[in-house]
């Protein structure tokens, strides 16, 4: 990769191995930031590239510290788990509501036990949660998904870039 001079170089994985990937292209000299996704923000990035984490985009959701929507969902969080908020928690909450939502309408009609009725019931969702409003489109993916560029600063995760709206 060092030989081609890139701009930037992209990692598909987890922290383990890309802080590994990060120290080493720096002891090879290749001085490209790294460009990776969720898989590798997580404070135990820094802690394995050290110095080489330095400058790393990721791409993420946003801080649900700065949702106001997600306020009383952290709130119950720090009060039972302490402070810090895995990764996953608030999107794992959203989706099991959704999913309980929709299992407790299904089991209204007397449909739980149908499986393809409790699929269009989570597909057809409208949901108000800890992340916002929430709705799938025809594939099932989410309508509009948060996702933001975040970079590694001064040992941290900060915010690059976020769209607009």
């Amino acid at each position: 990769i060092k030989g081609k001079d890139p701009e930037l170089f992209f990692f598909g994985g987890v922290f383990p191995e890309g802080g590994q990937l990060a120290k080493q292209a720096k002891e090879v000299g290749l001085t490209a930031p790294m460009l990776s996704g969720d898989g590798v923000i997580d404070p135990k990035f820094i802690e394995i590239a050290g110095a080489a984490a330095e400058g790393t985009y990721l791409t993420f959701t946003p801080d649900p510290e700065k949702m106001p929507q997600a306020k009383g969902f952290l709130e119950k969080y720090k009060a039972k788990y302490g402070n810090e908020l895995a990764p996953y928690a608030i999107y794992s909450y959203d989706a099991a509501n959704i999913l309980l939502t929709s299992l407790a309408e299904a089991e209204k009609e007397g449909k739980l036990k149908d499986g393809k009725r409790v699929a269009e019931i989570v597909r057809n969702a409208k949901y108000d949660g800890a992340l916002g409003h929430i709705e799938f489109d025809a594939k099932g993916d989410v309508k509009k998904s948060p996702y933001i560029v975040w970079i590694t600063k001064n040992g941290k995760f900060e915010e690059f870039w976020k769209p607009e709206g």
